[in-house]
C-alpha cells in the first residue's frame, strides 16, 4: 500500500469519527433537552468538546450524555 493511500485511509477514518461524534453529541442533545446541539453551542464550542473527547478515551455515549447533562 502507497503512501497516499495510507494517508487517505486514515483521513477518511477521523472525518468518520468526527461526523460519528457530531451525529452522537446532536442525538444526546435532543434525547435530553428536545432540541438540537446548535441551539446549545456554537460550531466552536463543538470542536473543542470532540478534543476534549478525543483525550479522555471514554464511550462516546458515556462522554456526551455526561455533556449534555448541565443543559437539561
Amino acid at each position: 500500500m502507497n503512501n497516499m493511500k495510507i494517508k487517505q485511509e486514515k483521513a477518511s477514518d477521523a472525518n468518520s469519527r468526527w461526523w460519528n461524534f457530531i451525529e452522537t453529541l446532536s442525538d444526546e442533545f435532543i434525547r435530553q433537552t428536545g432540541v438540537g446541539l446548535y441551539t446549545h453551542i456554537t460550531p466552536l464550542d463543538v470542536r473543542h468538546v470532540y478534543k476534549d473527547f478525543q483525550q479522555k478515551q471514554t464511550p462516546i455515549r458515556s462522554f456526551t450524555r455526561e455533556y449534555v447533562r448541565p443543559y437539561v
